[in-house]
């Protein structure tokens, strides 16, 4: 069996590279000899960032570098399976490598903030033998902005859980917060970064409200970002919204499929994603979705979900009504959304891994 390093960042938290990391070792471990090494990078990234110029901050990255390959077997295909551990190749002289680049986000769309960190990730990157990324739209990112080789690069998309995320109508999680059967309900998971453009959701659902007033929106999700919680929580107040846009924290992934069966609508405006997860897991769940019509979201959601322009606001009003209130409409969405997401599975991404793996040897 080939054998893999399998290099990783770890959290208790499962979010999208957790999942991606979690679901792959998971049926790779029945196919190949997989050394998982797994190390918390968000303390490292933050003391890096600050001290990065200063030899005690390279000391520290090396530091870290020689621990993981320590823990390495030898004569193994070295997978470093998040971009932000990329910067070990910098450290690290590997005949076979692989890295996974989730999307080229820290360079591209937020470039005020490209830490000294984020630097030595994209020299590791460009150092490596070949990179798996999880969309075409990431790939072309990748040939654009790092000049790397087209042929070096494997598609591999994201997958759903089938047996975790599926159709299963329920509403009952919603009286944890007093919302009644009757009441229609917007949902959106993820965090409340720039490109996610929550404030944007909630000014278009102080617009549909007007129209529905028994509505809700729910947000699910750690804020991830510096005092966005604090300026979304004013936005919700200055709107008069305070009773009707509920802020949801970090959810287990064990429980995250009923609060999607509980949405009546999934709401994910996003401007820049590699992939983008929660549509996917939302149409399985046979929630309608809107997104955007940015980056890799088209080629994710396919015609079985509104894609809109997010600077027209009328065009999203539209949709978002049209979705609330026209049942057939409703129902052509659910059966295009399920017929969608059955073409995205784990077990499909795992094998298209171990391809990768096999043209290494």
């Amino acid at each position: 069996m080939i054998k893999i390093n399998f290099i990783t960042p770890k959290s208790e938290k499962i979010t999208g590279v957790i999942r991606y990391v979690n679901e792959i070792s998971r049926r790779l471990e029945k196919k190949v000899v997989l050394n998982k090494i797994e190390y918390n990078v968000e303390n490292l990234k933050q003391d890096a960032n600050k001290i990065l110029s200063t030899l005690e901050a390279i000391k520290k990255l090396f530091e870290f570098a020689k621990e993981v390959k320590a823990k390495m077997e030898k004569d193994a295909i070295t997978h470093i399976v998040a971009h932000d551990l990329a910067y070990l190749l910098n450290f690290i002289p590997l005949e076979k490598n692989i890295v996974t680049c989730h999307d080229l986000m820290h360079l591209v769309y937020y470039r005020k903030r490209f830490s000294p960190f984020w630097q030595l990730n994209i020299r590791g990157l460009k150092k490596t033998n070949r990179i798996i990324t999880i969309s075409n739209f990431s790939k072309n990112e990748l040939v654009k902005y790092l000049r790397y080789p087209e042929n070096k690069i494997d598609v591999i998309y994201h997958g759903v859980d089938h047996n975790h995320y599926y159709q299963k109508r329920s509403k009952e999680i919603l009286k944890r917060y007093n919302i009644s059967a009757n009441e229609k309900v917007i949902l959106y998971v993820g965090t409340e970064h720039p490109r996610q453009n929550v404030s944007l959701l909630i000014e278009w659902f102080a617009e549909i409200k007007k129209i529905l007033p028994s509505i809700k929106l729910l947000k699910i999700g750690a804020s991830q970002w510096p005092r966005a919680r604090e300026k979304n929580e004013k936005l919700v107040s200055d709107l008069k919204l305070k009773n009707d846009v509920i802020f949801i924290d970090y959810v287990p992934e064990e429980e995250l499929p009923l609060w999607y069966n509980s949405a009546d609508l999934f709401m994910y405006p996003c401007s820049y994603a590699g992939f983008g997860i929660p549509p996917l897991e939302a149409m399985a769940c046979g929630v309608p979705v809107i997104t955007s019509n940015l980056s890799s979201l088209p080629e994710v959601v396919g015609d079985a979900g509104i894609r809109v322009n997010l600077r027209n606001k009328k065009e999203v009003i539209n949709s978002m009504y049209r979705i609330l209130t026209n049942e057939n409409l409703r129902e052509e969405m659910i059966k295009r959304g399920l017929e969608r997401a059955r073409m995205f599975t784990w077990e499909k991404s795992a094998q298209q891994t171990l391809g990768v793996y096999e043209k290494m040897k």
